[in-house]
């Protein structure tokens, strides 16, 4: 039996659950980066004003544009739907995201953005090509790993604010377990190399 079906039965037996997919909706991995690029943004630099300006530079590259190029997956066939529960149709889009945190860092290091944001899509490169490698081999859990990720920098900027959101990493395993959309080693192995690959990045660098 193949890891794909093994992950696609899982997801036909659970059960219906609103609580559950409405917590996994309001955490999805865009709108986590969403806010943790909008935090580190509007926190190093001068004024409000400039730091949302990066912060939409940054977010349509890193999510707007790998949104489109898994949209067009899904309407190819290339991609069964948003949560792309298939691990084998996962290494070819999370190379694709990779490329685009990639044009994102060179266009923000040309046009000078504050260095903590370009630390951070640093780490967001770091932390989605360590996912690329296990996904390769074996399926983790991207909610969790890009959650923990951003718990460590929260955590690295503001301890007492990194403490806080802490709490939201087990809401959110339990959502995506609830859900059947992973195992509870997918979802700790997602948070472990998650965690690992933004804090240590994001610790050297910044």
């Amino acid at each position: 039996m193949s890891k794909d079906t093994v992950d696609l039965d899982r997801l036909r037996a659970a059960r219906p659950s609103t609580p559950a997919r409405l917590i996994a909706a309001l955490l999805t991995p865009g709108n986590v980066v969403g806010a943790l690029t909008i935090y580190v943004a509007v926190r190093h630099s001068s004024t409000l004003l400039g730091g949302l300006g990066w912060a939409v530079l940054t977010l349509v590259l890193v999510v707007g544009l790998p949104y489109v190029i898994l949209f067009r997956a899904m309407r190819s066939g290339r991609a069964d739907d948003r949560q792309v529960v298939r691990r084998s149709q996962r290494p070819a889009l999370m190379a694709a995201a990779l490329v685009c945190v990639g044009l994102a860092l060179a266009l923000l290091a040309y046009l000078g953005a504050p260095r903590q944001l370009v630390v951070l899509v640093v780490a967001m490169a770091a932390g989605l090509a360590a996912m690329t490698l296990v996904t390769l081999a074996w399926k983790a859990s991207m909610h969790l790993a890009v959650a923990a990720g951003a718990v460590a920098i929260v955590f690295l900027e503001q301890a007492k604010v990194g403490a806080f959101v802490l709490l939201l990493l087990p809401v959110l395993a339990w959502a995506r377990w609830r859900d059947g959309r992973h195992s509870l080693g997918q979802l700790a192995g997602g948070a472990v190399v998650g965690a690992i690959a933004a804090a240590t990045v994001y610790s050297l660098l910044r």
